[in-house]
């Protein structure tokens, strides 16, 4: 129950499924022509959408669409009160704090509720996330693990070439096995298995707040004052804030494109982060 209470919520948060609904409520029933000269989207947008209605509608043998029975709740809940219909994840008063407002102000929303039309651009931006991040890995000689980063030498200047090119080639390899893991968790705890690709084209971006710190650690590097222990500590307290950050856009990632609760999407996104940090600290000893 609390499963179909989910993906309702989250199939009305978009207002192109909200206007599917409208146009077939209205008319009893409608053709995938009828949406899409009404809509003027692409066709492969409406199916994306008519996918996640999938609870919602149903097409019959003569191929046009209908309301379910809770298509028709929905229908209902829409001619009431069109502008409430939102996912209760973010519009509940226990996210209405300030720092939810300060992060959904930092998130770069119209990336992970993305349209078809729109998909160029999202893997455009998640392609330059990862250069950059690969780049700057290898020139701090760090090697990543998930959102965390060791340092791989403590003399850089020594460190060879290849090492450089490996190290920059594992934040791709990171990032990669980040999502794979977050797909696994998101099938195994919560039976989310709908928009894996969406998921995969706008992952990228999650991790462009820790370009951020590696810009910040490649300076302090660069002028030679990360061995001062207040740049240290700074280094370090920069590190947790854009990881709070990145770990913000992953969940809400989840909750956009996955339908996953804010709660449960944290709970994902933590679980693989502490998870992280234990091997961190296998690795130390």
């Amino acid at each position: 129950m609390e499963e179909i209470e989910a993906s309702y919520y989250y199939a009305l948060s978009h207002e192109l499924r909200r206007k599917i609904i409208t146009i077939i409520g209205e008319n009893d029933f409608t053709s995938f022509t009828h949406l899409k000269k009404e809509l003027k989207v692409s066709t492969g947008t409406i199916y994306h959408h008519l996918d996640t209605l999938s609870q919602l509608i149903s097409q019959k043998k003569n191929k046009k669409y209908y309301l379910t029975e809770l298509g028709q709740h929905a229908y209902n809940s829409l001619k009431e009160n069109i502008e409430t219909i939102e996912s209760p994840d973010l519009s509940s008063q226990e996210f209405n704090s300030p720092l939810l407002k300060a992060l959904m102000a930092l998130t770069p929303k119209s990336y992970f509720a993305f349209e078809e039309d729109d998909k160029p651009y999202v893997i455009i931006l998640s392609a330059i996330v990862l250069l950059l991040g690969a780049i700057l890995c290898g020139l701090n000689g760090l090697f990543p693990l998930l959102l965390f980063f060791g340092q791989a030498t403590e003399d850089l200047q020594a460190l060879p070439i290849e090492i450089h090119v490996v190290l920059a080639l594992s934040f791709v390899f990171n990032v990669f096995v980040y999502f794979l893991l977050t797909e696994v968790l998101s099938r195994l705890f919560f039976r989310k298995k709908e928009n894996t690709l969406q998921l995969f084209y706008s992952f990228g971006i999650i991790f462009y707040p820790m370009v951020f710190y590696l810009i910040v650690h490649f300076l302090f590097v660069s002028f030679q004052i990360l061995q001062f222990g207040a740049i240290l500590v700074l280094d370090r307290i920069l590190m947790i804030f854009f990881q709070v950050w990145s770990l913000w856009l992953m969940t809400y990632n989840l909750s956009m494109t996955k339908g996953v609760k804010i709660e449960n999407g944290l709970t994902i996104t933590l679980l693989l982060h502490y998870g992280a940090f234990t091997v961190l600290l296998f690795m130390a000893f």
